[in-house]
């Protein structure tokens, strides 16, 4: 069972030090798992799963800042999942830094559970871009978040 699921579209903090979900708008692939609503991936069997994302990150802050990156299963904090991620300041004005960061966690599921990617950062000049296709030399568009969630083997 497979899904993936990405975004074309940037995700900002609206206000430092507030939690929000990660939204998605494409679903690549989807068996057994679903996106349902824009953040949500729910399975429609039991079993255990690996949860993979990776996220797009810049700052255009002077100042160095922080980013935390969490799961969440049925709307509950999954303990132990927290990420911090320290953004460089900014290279120049205009010229953001980028870095591009990565998890996987495995969780048991029961059918119809699901899961979430939620963020924060105490600074609003950190934002989650995407990037259009671009010439010289010709690169592809980037997601600003992408998702996997596979079935790895039925509950013991």
């Amino acid at each position: 069972h497979l899904s993936g699921a990405s975004v074309e579209g940037k995700q900002i903090a609206l206000a430092p030090s507030t939690a929000y979900a990660l939204f998605f708008n494409t679903t690549d692939f989807s068996n057994e798992v679903s996106l349902t609503g824009t953040t949500r991936m729910t399975v429609a069997n039991a079993g255990i799963y690996n949860m993979q994302f990776s996220v797009q990150l810049e700052n255009g802050d002077n100042a160095p800042q922080d980013v935390y990156l969490w799961l969440k299963q049925n709307g509950v904090d999954i303990i132990g999942s927290t990420g911090k991620v320290g953004m460089p300041q900014r290279k120049a004005v205009n010229n953001p830094s980028h870095d591009i960061k990565g998890w996987n966690y495995f969780l048991s599921m029961n059918a119809g559970d699901y899961v979430e990617v939620w963020w924060s950062t105490n600074g609003i000049d950190v934002t989650i871009p995407n990037y259009i296709a671009t010439p010289l030399p010709t690169k592809p568009s980037t997601a600003s978040v992408v998702a996997t969630l596979s079935f790895v083997s039925a509950l013991p």
